[in-house]
């Protein structure tokens, strides 16, 4: 690992590579109802209650089931400051995460920003993913990019953006030229910092923001902990090593007398590196929840170290 995580100095809420907006993203995969059903008076109480609360950045995509229709929804009736709206092209509208269907050609990602605006209410995409690229096909990339690049020079869209993890053949495409945001997930957060691998250190030279989704690591910094302990699913998503860094992580957590999810929550509020922060409620108990963590604000610079040296020393990581 060429680099660890640093410690953020200044206002932990604003992101200065976003001019100073928020660095707290909302992101609406489960309030779409795409892990588990979800009704769209909780969603649409959810996300109203997260815009009076302040947030004022969302991620959506036409994959995560209903997560557009109901932000659509939900915005139409806000008559505050309007937030900043991400979503996503390459893959197309499912019902469940498993349902993986992705289309990058230029006529349909079109079709997809069009129906996007229109889902949404709204005249102007902030920012365009281009969802899953370790399915892109790299070989169209130059097709890819003109079609993206148009929508910039139409003003349909603001900025552009990387959707997922990349992978080899990805990464000589995620240059500045091509791209001014990455969002990765469960490669920074306080049981694993393979971002800093290959990731960050591409992404500063080019001067691409990172987007951090994932902060509790599909539960394993929560209250899936103990079940992911007792069975564990060692995949590509979560290790033994991810487990056992995580159980770690918890015995710091309790040294400090702060929940594992917060603990893990306000480690990344914490890091610089993470330009903004995605959270993904299911429910507004979990949104409040999240919320309450993101005014309890950073850690001490004490307890983001220990986070950090113990996922470096547990994993047995040189920084070179």
């Amino acid at each position: 690992m060429k680099t660890k995580p640093t410690y953020i100095k200044g206002d932990y809420q604003k992101s200065s590579f976003f001019s100073g907006q928020s660095r707290l993203v909302c992101g609406c995969s489960g309030l779409g109802g795409v892990w588990s059903p979800v009704e769209e008076k909780d969603a649409l109480e959810a996300m109203m209650y997260a815009l009076e609360r302040g947030v004022r950045v969302f991620d959506t995509a036409p994959s995560y089931n209903m997560s557009q229709t109901y932000l659509g929804k939900a915005l139409r009736q806000w008559t505050g400051e309007k937030p900043f709206i991400s979503t996503k092209v390459g893959r197309l509208k499912a019902e469940k995460a498993d349902d993986c269907i992705v289309d990058y050609s230029a006529e349909r990602m079109r079709r997809s920003v069009h129906e996007s605006l229109e889902t949404l209410g709204i005249d102007k995409i902030d920012l365009l993913f281009l969802h899953e690229p370790h399915l892109v096909p790299v070989e169209k990339m130059d097709e890819i990019m003109d079609c993206l690049q148009s929508f910039k020079k139409e003003g349909l869209v603001g900025k552009l953006g990387i959707g997922g993890n990349p992978i080899d053949r990805f990464y000589p495409h995620m240059i500045k030229d091509n791209f001014d945001v990455l969002s990765g997930f469960l490669k920074m957060d306080a049981c694993n910092l393979s971002g800093f691998e290959k990731d960050i250190p591409q992404i500063r030279k080019e001067n691409i923001a990172y987007y951090a989704a994932s902060a509790l690591h599909m539960g394993l910094l929560g209250r899936r902990l103990d079940t992911y302990n007792e069975q564990r699913p060692n995949n590509e998503w979560i290790t033994n090593m991810d487990v056992d860094v995580a159980m770690k992580t918890n015995e710091i957590a309790k040294k400090y007398n702060i929940p594992l999810s917060r603990l893990a929550l306000r480690y990344l509020f914490s890091m610089e590196e993470a330009d903004r922060v995605v959270v993904g409620p299911h429910t507004k108990a979990q949104l409040t929840d999240l919320l309450d963590a993101w005014d309890e604000g950073v850690l001490s610079e004490t307890i983001f170290n220990e986070i950090t040296e113990n996922i470096i020393t547990t994993r047995n990581i040189v920084i070179a």
